[in-house]
């Protein structure tokens, strides 16, 4: 038998219309881990779901993959709703998803926590941005709804424990379609309230689709860029919500929150009337120390000036003997004895002069006198002369009948040479000395 050949586009048409005649596989609902998951720019998803002995490959179109609740991520187990068919391009068959559940989590609660892990990763809810509560405000900015109970617990704790707060509403719908986007300019008008110190965010109790609204991205950017510090009390308390993370402060109800930013003013009397007792303490203590100190300081400053006066009285005596030394009175009487020792010193050394110089007078006068002519006369000598006064030695120089003078102890004579011996005389003869002296006979 001879069979004709179909071309490829006409066997895929085929196996499109033969899946497409199994109504079963327009409505299906497949599990499996998501792989090779690629988001595209035109805002569809492509992806593999697989198990342990098969993978098909899905799409999810743009419109689809916007009502997604979670972020769908490699390794996840899913749930995929949608049909299959043919991608004729490629020949293969594939699932259109149209809806995209995690495996045994909810959507919802999965698509919270994946927010709540991104904007902790980008900082949002960092405790070193958290702003500090004032402790006594002025004024309170509500923002919930006008009709709800929270506004009254709200009221009712604030009067009680703080009626001088004043209490301002930013009424907003806090559930319900369009409740983000009237929470966040609540916010804003509330963050615009002059005197206001704080705000506070809060409602009543619900589920978690109730309180879908208080886990919305915009909303946690919106508390994290208000002026003022917010406080949440959301009215659940096992769950906290994107919405608690971001605030300063979170409350698990509206009461509490309420108690948080209005201190009991009973409370604050007695803690100021404690802290007044304390500080009366601290400030005797102080002073008592201070005062202490100051007598410390005033006894080493008495010494250190005694000391310094000591010092320079010191150094003024030393000063004023230098200058009674250099006064000039002084100077006069101090020159006066130093000349009167000089004097005394010169004195002393004229009377030596003196005393050496008559000795020495007096052994050249007796040299003097045994040198004398006149003692040689003493000895019984004479001294013979001729007219003309010059002393004679020799006989031979005088010629007869010259006058000449002899001089003795006693008187001179005067006589003429009669006769001349010219030889010497003997030792039995007088003689003439040598100084010209003859003895008589």
């Amino acid at each position: 038998m001879t069979t004709t050949a179909c071309t490829v586009s006409d066997l895929t048409v085929l196996v499109r219309d033969a899946l497409a005649a199994r109504p079963e596989l327009e409505d299906v609902l497949v599990e499996g881990e998501v792989s090779n998951l690629k988001a595209h720019v035109s805002g569809h998803l492509y992806f593999t779901l697989k198990d342990a002995h098969a993978a098909i490959s899905c799409v999810c179109f743009r419109t689809n993959a916007l009502q997604i609740r979670f972020r769908p991520d490699n390794g996840m187990t899913v749930v995929a709703h949608g049909s299959v068919q043919v991608y004729g391009q490629q020949g293969r068959y594939q699932l259109y998803v149209d809806r995209l559940e995690p495996s045994g989590v909810g959507a919802l609660a999965l698509g919270i926590e994946q927010l709540k892990q991104r904007l902790s990763a980008e900082g949002l809810f960092d405790e070193r941005r958290k702003r500090r509560l004032p402790v006594l405000p002025r004024r309170v900015v509500v923002v919930t709804s006008r009709s709800g109970a929270a506004l009254r617990d709200v009221c009712t704790v604030i009067a009680r424990r703080a009626p001088c707060i004043g209490v301002v509403l930013s009424p907003a719908t806090v559930q319900g379609d369009g409740a983000v986007e009237t929470l966040i300019r609540a916010l804003q008008r509330a963050d615009q309230v002059r005197d206001a110190d704080v705000i506070l965010l809060v409602r009543g109790g619900g589920s978690l689709e109730d309180l879908i609204a208080f886990n919305s991205e915009s909303l946690a950017r919106a508390i994290r860029a208000t002026r003022l510090p917010v406080v949440t009390g959301v009215g659940h308390e096992t769950d906290t919500t994107v919405a608690d993370l971001a605030a300063d402060r979170r409350a698990p109800t509206p009461s509490a929150a309420a108690e948080l930013v209005a201190p009991s003013v009973d409370v604050l009397r007695d803690d100021v009337a404690a802290r007044h007792a304390r500080l009366g303490v601290a400030i005797a203590g102080l002073v008592s120390v201070r005062r202490d100190r100051v007598h410390i300081s005033s006894l080493r400053l008495r010494q250190a000036l005694m000391q310094e006066a000591s010092l320079k009285r010191r150094a003024l005596d030393q000063q004023t003997s230098r200058f009674a030394l250099a006064h000039p009175s002084r100077r006069v009487e101090i020159e006066r004895l130093r000349l009167d020792r000089s004097s005394e010193r010169l004195r002393e050394a004229a009377v030596r002069v003196a005393v050496a110089r008559r000795a020495a007078l007096a052994t050249r006068t007796a040299r003097l006198a045994a040198l004398s002519p006149r003692r040689t006369l003493e000895r019984g000598y004479s001294i013979t002369s001729d007219a003309h006064g010059r002393v004679l030695t020799d006989a031979a120089v005088m010629p007869v009948g010259a006058r000449l003078r002899t001089v003795l102890r006693h008187g001179s004579l005067e006589s003429t040479v009669d006769t001349i011996d010219p030889a010497a005389p003997s030792q039995n003869e007088r003689m003439y000395d040598s100084d010209g002296a003859s003895g008589t006979t």
